[in-house]
Order: C-alpha cells, then structure tokens, then sequence
C-alpha cells in the first residue's frame, strides 16, 4: 500500500520539478540563441517564436515546453489543441499560487491569445506539458508539436532541445525565435 503512494509523490515532485525555473543559467541558452532564425508570421496574426524545452533525465515520463505566441490579428485566437509524436499528448498547464502552495494545473478550454497582444509560455507560469514521452528529449534535438488555434488553424513548430538546467533563450528579447511556422510549406 506504501510503494503506490510513494511513486505517486517521487512521480508528482518530478513533474513540478520540471516544470520550475531553475536557480541559476547554465550557459546552454546563449548558445542556442545565437543561432536562432526569425520568427515567421502567418497571414492569420499568428506568430510563435523563442519555442524551447529542456533535456530530460532518463525515464522521465514528462516534459516542458516554452515559447511566445503573438497575435497581430484584430480578433482573439485560441490555442484549443497540440499534438507531437515525440509524446502520448501535449496539453497547455498552468501553474498558479493557490493557499500559499505552488499548483499546477491543465489549461480548460484552451488559451486565449488576445488580439494585438501575446502569450508567454514560461517556467513557472503557462507551459506545455509533454506527456509520456516515446523518449527522454536529448539536448540538441529539435521536437515538432502541431499547434491548433480555434481561427489561425494548425501550427508546425520545432521546439529546440536546450540542456537539462537550461533557462529560456535570451530572455530580454524573445521576438527572435528558435522556432519558426511552416505553414506555407
């Protein structure tokens, strides 16, 4: 009766682990920063850039992704679905101060991407969660998720694989992205 309560709680911490800022950089941002390619915007609004996860640990049954979605439309979108055949599932969490206590918890309805504005997925705020990955990401590796917006339709978007501590890539401009919309292609 112990071993099930036990996994549930080591499984749990791992989850939110994953999905916390990490204390210190590490380095591997600024590298993958340099080399990464404009932003690409579609002729619904919508533009995706500074798309990124991090490494996982072997065995890992989950993972994080972080980007900024833009909306340069005059009508608000919706993120209503992901899909990727790097993981079981995709689904947009947040994580919010509940009672004093960090929660997370899966985004309902879908995340709304105001006209003119933009939404930051983060560390410590709205992310994607990768559910049981095929396999641990490894850094370098670059994950394509499909993003499926109520209006702008679906998405492609590599999701470029930074090192297990990695912080976000150049946080002070992320207009310029590590992903970019092939919509066109």
């Amino acid at each position: 009766m112990k071993t099930p309560i036990l996994t549930a709680s080591v499984l749990s911490a791992m989850l939110l682990a994953a999905c916390a800022a990490p204390q210190a950089p590490t380095g591997e941002a600024d590298a993958a920063a340099d080399a990464r390619p404009a932003p690409a915007p579609t002729e619904q609004g919508i533009t995706v850039s500074a798309a990124w996860s991090r490494a996982m640990p072997p065995g890992a049954r989950v993972g994080g992704g972080f980007m900024t979605i833009r909306n340069d439309g005059d009508q608000d979108d919706r993120l209503v679905a992901l899909r990727s055949s790097a993981a079981g599932s995709v689904d947009v969490h947040e994580m919010r101060e509940a009672d004093g206590m960090m929660q997370m918890r899966p985004v309902v309805g879908g995340l709304v991407i105001p006209a003119g504005g933009e939404v930051v997925l983060k560390p410590g705020g709205y992310h994607l969660m990768f559910m049981q990955p095929v396999q641990p990401f490894a850094e370098g590796d670059a994950i394509d998720v499909t993003l499926v917006f109520e209006h702008a339709g679906e998405r492609q978007v590599a999701f470029k694989v930074l090192g297990l501590g990695a912080t976000a890539p150049d946080m002070g401009d992320m207009g310029d992205g590590v992903a970019m919309d092939h919509a066109g292609h």
